[in-house]
């Protein structure tokens, strides 16, 4: 079978759930699917995206920015069906939400979320009607659709109107090849990015659904009765303006994704408050790091973190303040919240995602 990967979407330095979805599933996907030739569509600043030399993977360079987001989707409409055609594609796959209208195989596009339908602050009107367009558009014109979580699944139902039985859920993995560090060589990033123990841990995520002001503000609820410092790793949200934070909270900006593993390790609890996710890989990257998470009741979490969480609702500021107040008091909650965590983690593997995946692409390829 030849497969055609779409992931012109990508942008250099971007770390996202969409990204690390692209690098894992199409590195898992080498491994498993080893008797098909795959076929990688990537704009031309994706030159050094990370993936292993492998005869089964051909990487295409298209001559496109994803900064230039209406030279991107025209290409993909008018060009890309011409590479498939070329390359003889028996599936095109769009990883990441907008697929061709128009292709000479079967087309197959994974939805992570409808977010741009529900949360729209982050986009204009303008973008947000022409990705609404094209999403529901090429959904509609694909074979199958593939979502993340159930609820992603209910939420394309719900919000775009697509057939039930088009849409199968295929979860996402988690990394857990990276060991957070310890001791001194742990003490030496967290130096690295101005962090001090104890501390709680958040991920800004740059996106105004990330809920990042409601936990500066149950933060502050609790914050005289604790050491503790809030630490939001990695861009804040534009939501967030500097008069929110305090001496007691830090921002660390961008952090290598090596790093991450071994801050979230060092925290005393990971808080989790988005409004929105269509899986959360947040969530799984505190278990995965042992770190006691206390998440948010919204959308997929629960779907995900299961019964390694403490949870709370997160419209709720004085639910969240109460949420971290329990969990800071009780180390034997703590505990349990890190055991079942690992546990949990157990659902979740980039190379089932890949398995799933490949059995979908083999559904739509058969004659």
């Amino acid at each position: 079978m030849r497969i055609g990967l779409n992931a012109l979407y990508l942008r250099s330095g971007v770390i996202n759930g969409t990204s690390i979805y692209a690098e894992h599933l199409i590195k898992a996907l080498v491994e498993v699917s080893s008797d098909n030739m795959h076929y990688l569509y990537l704009n031309r600043e994706m030159v050094n995206f990370p993936l292993p030399n492998a005869p089964n993977l051909k990487r295409i360079l298209c001559p496109v920015s994803p900064k230039n987001r209406p030279l991107r989707y025209l290409y993909e409409q008018v060009i890309l069906p011409i590479l498939a055609r070329r390359h003889r594609l028996d599936v095109l796959h769009s990883l990441n939400t907008i697929a061709p209208l128009i292709l000479p195989c079967p087309s197959v596009v994974t939805l992570h979320d409808t977010r741009f339908v529900v949360m729209s602050e982050d986009m204009s009107a303008f973008r947000r009607r022409v990705v609404i367009f094209f999403t529901a558009s090429g959904a509609r014109r694909a074979r199958r659709i593939i979502a993340d979580s159930a609820f992603a699944k209910r939420e394309m139902i719900g919000h775009l109107a697509l057939p039930a039985d088009k849409i199968d859920v295929v979860p996402l993995g988690v990394q857990s090849s990276i060991e957070p560090l310890q001791g001194e060589a742990a003490a030496a990033i967290r130096a690295e990015h101005g962090i001090t123990q104890p501390y709680i841990a958040a991920i800004g995520g740059g996106y105004p659904h990330k809920n990042i002001p409601r936990l500066v503000a149950a933060f502050g609820q609790v914050q005289a009765e604790f050491p503790h410092q809030l630490v939001l790793i990695g861009k804040l949200p534009p939501n967030v303006t500097p008069h929110m934070l305090n001496a007691r909270i830090h921002a660390t900006g961008y952090v290598p994704s090596a790093h991450l593993p071994t801050l979230l390790n060092g925290a005393e609890l990971f808080v989790l408050p988005s409004l929105y996710e269509g899986f959360g890989l947040p969530a799984l990257e505190a278990q995965a790091a042992d770190v006691p998470l206390v998440c948010s009741t919204a959308a997929s979490l629960p779907e995900v973190a299961g019964e390694g969480a403490h949870y709370f609702d997160p419209y709720d500021v004085q639910a969240m303040a109460a949420a971290l107040r329990t969990c800071l008091r009780d180390p034997d909650l703590r505990a349990a919240l890190r055991a079942k965590g690992r546990a949990n983690l157990a659902r979740f593997d980039w190379q089932q995602t890949a398995r799933q995946t490949l059995a979908v692409y083999q559904r739509v390829a058969r004659p």
